[in-house]
């Protein structure tokens, strides 16, 4: 699923009209037969319709006509100046009245106190208002009328379906520009909008559909902003199939570093997970003083400490991936091992948590690592990094995930809901994963798991997205039935999921 900005619609519709000769009117009647799928009229009878004098306010109106022609009870109630009113809105007005579908109009300069009241009224006799005010272009502060009808709209309402956009939020930034409706669902067009990622737009955005207005898939491709939302199919298409001839090599070999003198549960969680995703050779490198904890626990996997020089240094040459950083310490000698694998190693690398945190005032050394590295901080880590607060983050995580992986040359993996993973110039926006979730463990999981997908021969940019996918996805299935999902037990259902997506592929 692509996601879009209020830019990003405005230059596809004016390619589409300008250099494919395709008519805005057809994209509109598109756009109009697509939002009548998800107005779930074999539930409901009575609908208002509220649109604005713009393009999506004759999305609006032709949503009434199909409604309709359909036998629901339709009220329409039109919004601005009239002497405003686009031509694509204009033809749809026009086949209303002559269909005798009556139009109340409310002139932001006019008296509408009468109107309102009937508004009010109608709204409350109804079963689904639909919200064509605003579109996509919207940036100024509501006010006056506008204003009043959102309000009398969130006050009165029962449900509310908003098209493309609810009319209040900036489809770019997510800003809530003064009042907006508080939507049941939206049914967004060709784009998923950029600004619904942002965290406080949840509670007006409600159920999001993504429909196609007929553009050809190979316009959109051409002019999309390479920002994405992760599929079950990116997924299913990327993980590596096992057949009958494959034997343990061919799924790679890793090393993990982690744990240390008294976290132990986070080098045995790490290993684990990458054992149980499906790599050949997995060994663990920690401290001596921890080793027998963890040899005994890791049955499948192999263990070697610091003082095993040759062994350490052979396992670093010979790695297909390299996993860095759960329950080391933050301190000096952390940082030491971590300068040591990064000149020693040649594969890609993943960092997390202290091999993370002692990188704060350090972060030059990855500059030099050629385009290998990955790393996968929470709001916390990724503050210390770049030296923004916590509150700039959350608000801008886009974009400050994007411009950091870019100028350190990285891939970035930004945690949270709805995770962020980018190379500075593709970003896929993971939707798995739930609060249940939200505990000590999940994100040395989700350092195995990248591990072990990158060392299978993954590419690395989609194996990061595929193991934050796969993690989430079995989280979400877990919580259908527990309060609380912990890491041993995403690790204990990672093999039963990757053989149900091995089945489909080779179906």
């Amino acid at each position: 699923m692509r996601i879009g900005t209020s830019m990003s619609t405005k230059r596809l519709d004016e390619v589409c009209v300008n250099e494919y000769k395709i008519p805005l009117i057809v994209m509109m009647e598109n756009a109009i037969l697509s939002a009548i799928k998800h107005l779930d009229m074999d539930l409901y009878d009575k609908y208002i319709v509220v649109s604005g004098v713009g393009n999506n306010g004759g999305d609006g109106l032709g949503i009434a006509r199909q409604l309709k022609a359909r036998g629901k009870d339709v009220k329409v109630f039109v919004v601005g100046s009239m002497e405003k009113i686009t031509p694509c809105s204009k033809t749809n007005l026009d086949i209303l009245k002559a269909m005798n579908i009556s139009c109340r109009t409310l002139d932001i300069k006019g008296e509408n106190i009468n109107i309102l009241e009937e508004l009010k009224t109608s709204i409350k006799n109804s079963d689904v208002l639909v919200d064509c005010i605003f579109g996509t272009g919207l940036e100024r502060e509501v006010k006056g009328v506008f204003k009043d009808i959102i309000n009398i709209i969130n006050t009165n309402k029962n449900l509310v379906y908003s098209i493309d956009v609810p009319s209040g939020i900036n489809a770019t930034t997510g800003e809530i520009l003064g009042v907006c409706i508080k939507a049941d669902k939206t049914i967004s067009f060709e784009f998923y909008k950029r600004g619904f990622l942002k965290y406080e737009t949840k509670e007006y955005i409600g159920d999001v559909v993504v429909e196609h207005v007929g553009i050809p898939e190979h316009i959109i491709k051409k002019y999309d902003d390479n920002e994405y939302i992760t599929s079950i199919d990116f997924v299913k298409g990327n993980i590596k199939s096992k057949n009958k001839f494959s034997f343990k090599n061919n799924f790679g070999k890793v090393t993990i570093f982690a744990g240390s003198k008294g976290f132990s549960g986070a080098a045995f969680i790490a290993s684990e997970a990458a054992i149980k995703s499906g790599s050949g050779l997995v060994t663990l490198v920690c401290d001596e003083d921890i080793q027998d904890i963890i040899s005994s626990k890791v049955s499948e996997g192999m263990t070697a400490n610091y003082k095993e020089e040759n062994r350490i240094n052979k396992l670093i040459e010979t790695s297909s991936a390299i996993g860095f950083g759960c329950g080391m310490g933050d301190n000096k000698l952390t940082l030491e091992r971590l300068e040591y694998v990064l000149n020693k190693s040649n594969c890609p690398m993943i960092i997390d948590a202290d091999g993370l945190n002692v990188l704060k005032n350090n972060i030059n050394i990855l500059k030099k690592c050629e385009n290998r590295i990955i790393i996968t901080p929470h709001l916390g880590e990724m503050s210390r990094l770049t030296g923004k607060s916590i509150s700039y983050i959350k608000e801008n995580r886009l974009d400050v995930a994007k411009e950091f992986a870019k100028e350190n040359n990285i891939i970035v993996l930004l945690k949270g809901y709805e995770t962020i993973i980018t190379d500075g110039n593709i970003l896929y926006i993971n939707p798995t994963g739930n609060s249940a979730m939200a505990n000590g463990g999940m994100g040395d999981c989700l350092l195995g798991m990248i591990t072990s997908f990158i060392g299978q021969g993954l590419e690395i940019f989609n194996a990061v997205v595929c193991a934050a996918y796969i993690h989430g996805y079995i989280g979400d299935i877990l919580s259908k039935k527990l309060y609380t999902v912990n890491a041993t037990q995403i690790i204990n259902e990672i093999p039963s999921i990757m053989n149900e997506f091995d089945i489909e592929i080779n179906l």
